[in-house]
């Protein structure tokens, strides 16, 4: 083999290797503040990346709107599109089903925040989550009068979304409690399949996070013969959700939990989910 054959070779395999490699390598080919960059092209506008499947899609576009007036900034949005998704979302859910290299590509090229972000400690390195804008709470649903596990028959089973706030929890309480003295759990893969099986009798309870329950009801769970509670023989975390940027956008990611603050501290925040029937009637 010449010399000029030789080198060619070993310049292809070098780059083969860098292509492989470059997206692991922290991303550096990005620039490091894109909302700056993006106010000096552009003026000032936020754009926000949304899942309009969401539960919460219509309150957090109603939001996103509220942070833009706030900021003296137009709002538009990048819907993530069916074509997005490696799976599609659950319905009544919260959590964003895209892989880390999507979520990065999407803040990076469409859009400055992205709504509906858990506060947790598996985000990648290279996303910070603002202030959270809801923080939401584990209950339990019957269809009966009995809203607590004192007032269910013992054997009978609870529903639960897999992998869910508050599983973990249940699992261990199950398994300390007296065989005979205990009750059954089963898992569903996601929150409307266990509503279903409420309504139809398959289980006595359930476990749902508040907002799945509210939006599957629009606000009203008792219309819809569900019964509910707060109370729970376990604590469980609350689901903490807030706006996602990249962690270089430091500037812009204390813009929005500023004004998620304002917003919350002046009871805008609980009118917009009053008003997208994701709260009961005593204002939960």
């Amino acid at each position: 083999m010449s010399k000029t054959a030789s080198h060619i070779g070993v310049l292809a395999a070098t780059l083969t290797l860098f292509a492989g490699s470059a997206f692991a390598q922290s991303f550096d080919i990005v620039p490091r503040d894109l909302y700056t960059e993006r106010m000096r092209q552009e003026g000032s506008k936020l754009v926000f990346c949304i899942n309009p499947e969401g539960v919460l899609a219509q309150f957090e576009r109603d939001l996103a709107q509220a942070i833009g007036q706030s900021l003296l900034a137009d709002v538009e949005f990048y819907e993530v599109g069916a074509r997005d998704w490696p799976t599609r979302p659950l319905p009544l859910d919260y959590r964003i089903v895209l892989t880390e290299q999507q979520m990065f590509i999407m803040l990076a090229q469409e859009c400055d925040g992205f709504m509906g972000f858990l506060l947790s400690t598996s985000n990648p390195s290279w996303m910070t989550i603002s202030q959270p804008y809801l923080s939401a709470r584990t209950v339990l649903v019957t269809r009966s009068d009995a809203t607590d596990l004192t007032g269910m028959p013992f054997g009978e089973t609870i529903g639960v979304r897999m992998m869910a706030a508050g599983d973990n929890r249940l699992i261990q309480y199950l398994a300390a409690q007296p065989e005979d003295r205990s009750w059954r759990r089963t898992p569903y893969p996601d929150n409307e399949l266990m509503l279903e099986r409420l309504v139809d009798g398959t289980i006595s309870a359930g476990m749902i996070w508040e907002y799945g329950l509210f939006g599957a009801t629009e606000g009203n769970p008792e219309a819809e013969g569900f019964s509910y509670s707060y109370d729970l023989p376990f604590p469980v975390d609350p689901i903490e959700i807030g706006i996602a940027t990249r962690a270089e956008d430091t500037y812009l990611n204390n813009l929005l939990s500023d004004a998620i603050a304002a917003l919350r501290a002046d009871g805008t925040i609980d009118t917009l989910l009053a008003e997208n029937g994701l709260t009961d009637a005593s204002g939960n």
